[in-house]
């Protein structure tokens, strides 16, 4: 995905859908140990729609606030509700949920 400028040149932050190939490639660059965690639990799984941390089915994708992965991208995740705790509580993470294009127009 392109970085997109404000007027002024400015970035506007993006953010890629966590498990997606743009998702692992800039994650590999910002936290090489999480990115090979989070495909190792995919594989174990079968399957991407499941907890970046622990492969439980149950999870929503969340930015993580105050954190980017690279310049003018947000950091994403998708967690299940424990994970999601024990990085509030333990890590003193901030979260909120993603959105889709399609929820933004409804």
């Amino acid at each position: 995905m392109a970085l997109v400028l404000y007027a002024g040149g400015k970035i506007m932050p993006h953010f890629h859908k966590p498990h997606s190939s743009e998702w692992f490639e800039t994650l590999l660059r910002a936290n090489p140990g999480q990115a090979q965690h989070t495909a190792q639990i995919i594989k174990l799984a079968g399957r991407n729609d499941i907890c970046s941390v622990c492969g439980d089915v149950e999870s929503g994708e969340y930015q993580i606030l105050k954190m980017e992965f690279a310049p003018g991208v947000l950091a994403t995740i998708r967690l299940c509700d424990d994970c999601k705790g024990i990085r509030e509580q333990g890590l003193g993470e901030s979260f909120i949920p993603l959105r889709d294009e399609a929820d933004e127009k409804n």
